[in-house]
């Protein structure tokens, strides 16, 4: 487990270096580091990891004549863009773990170009972002920096960029097609902030009856005018194991509850439209409609048993780096006596998203952290 303590405890230092300060090409040259360190541990890892076996295996079978046709099992296809992937990687001679390394330096790399073009705190957000997502993220990772690719600058609202980008995505994890009608609400002002706040409640409260999982259980049975496959996927994403913990109930309605309070003071924050965020010549609107849609994926679908469609946060989960990295930096503005609890608060969601990630589920595919070296020698 040190190397992940001592990997995160970096990340956090890296903190302090978002100052006015701090010249944005020092900023860029903490950020390369940060895509190096964290290639490198993501990339030389071996036999470490959740779905380590399946795209391990899917690697090694891949291959130019089944690119259109490979299937997991025997009703869910992989994605082409994924395997063409994975084909390309072994033609130039490549093993897994080239794999490994080149699509992780691909992800962490938009990262940072989202973060340096739609951000006056680069730093923050990247580091944030990488809080804010899996250890190490793979097929749905992938889809989520090419959709972040397509972000770039995006309140210059290049419509065309992102949708292409969008359905490049959904080659590698179809899911990624959610986004596009999201991507829309760039064209539509702020959604109101007390409605949000009151729908978000309500859902939460609907969300939390037994009678809300007995009816999306029957929601799956009934997707077969979908396709069997589609059927067959949402099923297995509600295939989460039928108890859960007082715990883990617990500490979902609490971090609903945190979200949902957020979401109020982000559309607060927004509707005072003071002159520092109207500077930054950034779609705050469209990160608010798009952190809303974020936060009602957790609250519609909560707890371990439907950890499988709350993946769908992954597409979305960009606006929330942003927004609370703008919340941190004006509110230490604005009142500079009160400037060490915003950097607190900061901190403390990282620690409290670290402790998620360490003790989150199925540790034991994480820790020990093993290495490519370790599988050679």
């Amino acid at each position: 487990m040190l190397i992940y303590i001592v990997i995160y405890t970096l990340l956090l230092l890296c903190f302090f270096f978002e100052k006015d300060n701090v010249r944005l090409s020092d900023k860029k040259v903490v950020l390369a580091w940060l895509v190096l360190i964290l290639t490198l541990f993501r990339g030389l890892r071996w036999d470490t990891g959740t779905d380590w076996d399946q795209y391990l295996s899917v690697f090694k079978v891949a291959d130019w004549s089944n690119i259109f046709s490979f299937s997991r099992n025997s009703s869910t296809h992989m994605e082409p863009g994924y395997m063409f992937i994975n084909v390309l990687v072994k033609t130039i001679g490549g093993g897994y773990t080239l794999f490994l390394l080149l699509t992780n330096f691909f992800v962490l790399y938009a990262y940072q170009r989202f973060a340096l073009t739609n951000s006056t705190s680069p730093i923050f957000v990247f580091v944030l972002i990488i809080f804010s997502t899996q250890f190490f993220p793979v097929r749905i990772g992938i889809a989520v920096g090419v959709i972040l690719l397509g972000l770039t600058n995006f309140s210059d609202k290049k419509f065309r960029r992102a949708i292409f980008f969008t359905l490049i995505a959904a080659t590698i994890h179809s899911s990624a097609v959610i986004f596009i009608p999201i991507y829309c609400s760039i064209y539509i002002k702020k959604f109101p902030t007390l409605l949000a706040v009151i729908i978000a409640v309500v859902w939460m409260e609907i969300a939390s009856l037994p009678a809300y999982n007995t009816f999306l259980f029957t929601l799956a049975g009934g997707l077969n005018f979908l396709g069997d496959e589609t059927a067959h996927k949402f099923e297995n994403y509600l295939d989460y194991g039928l108890t859960q913990s007082n715990r883990i109930v617990i500490a979902g309605y609490l971090s609903s509850t945190i979200f949902i309070l957020l979401l109020w003071i982000f559309g607060k924050m927004l509707d005072k439209k003071s002159p520092a965020l109207l500077k930054d010549h950034i779609n705050y609107d469209f990160l608010y409609n798009v952190y809303f849609v974020f936060m009602m994926i957790a609250i519609a679908f909560p707890g371990e048993r439907m950890a499988g469609l709350r993946r769908l946060q992954n597409f979305f989960m960009f606006a929330f780096p942003v927004l609370f990295s703008v919340f941190i930096v004006n509110g230490k503005k604005k009142y500079p006596s009160y400037s060490i609890y915003y950097t607190f608060a900061i901190i403390g969601y990282a620690v409290f998203r670290a402790y998620s990630l360490f003790y989150g589920r199925d540790p034991e595919v994480h820790f020990p952290y093993k290495s490519i070296l370790d599988h050679a020698f």
